[in-house]
Parts: structure tokens; sequence; C-alpha cells
């Protein structure tokens, strides 16, 4: 399997100029392309049914051809869902820590 570095993910409980909301998640977030060091700032909602890992630790997020095939034998956080057309995403848990699985379709 091919990882290709995409993002780091910040969880944050303070206000920023949010470019994004995921409703089933209730998972506010920044645009990473437009930050400098491509930093993700995500803030969930009190009520927010993400686990406490995403909620409280940062991730690093891969870019993968198939996440399906980046998701066999792994310890899955967060099953793969779509925040956006043509995107989805997952999270595993790796040595203790979230790790994001991205698979960008054009």
């Amino acid at each position: 399997m091919k990882y290709k570095f995409s993002h780091i993910g910040i969880p944050t409980t303070e206000e920023k100029n949010w470019d994004g909301f995921y409703e089933a998640g209730k998972i506010h977030f920044t645009d990473f392309s437009k930050d400098e060091f491509g930093v993700e700032w995500v803030k969930c909602d009190a009520d927010s049914p993400m686990p406490a890992m995403f909620q409280n630790v940062a991730h690093v997020a891969y870019l993968v051809d198939n996440i399906e095939d980046a998701l066999k034998g792994k310890e899955v956080l967060v099953d793969t869902f779509s925040p956006g057309e043509g995107v989805r995403v997952a999270f595993i848990v790796h040595n203790g820590s979230p790790i994001e699985f991205m698979e960008i379709k054009e």
C-alpha cells in the first residue's frame, strides 16, 4: 500500500473561520489546502457521535488510491464516510493515535 501525506488535523474547542461542516458527524473543519503548513482545525459539537480519540487527539492524513484496501487488517476507528463530493475518508488507530485515509476521485 502506498500512502501519500495530505495534512495534519488538530482538534480544538476554539471558534475558527470554518470552511465546512459535516452534519452527520457534527464536525466543523478548516480547509487544510488553504493553510501554509497543511493544518486542518477540527471542532466537534457537544453532541457529536465521533469517538473521543478523534475529538481529542491530532491525526495525520494520507491519500490512498483505494480506501477499502487501505483499511484491510487495520483497527478501524471511524468507518468510511463522505464529507464532500468525490471524497471518502476513514480513520484507523495506529500505535494509539488516529490516522486518516482519504480517497479522492476527480
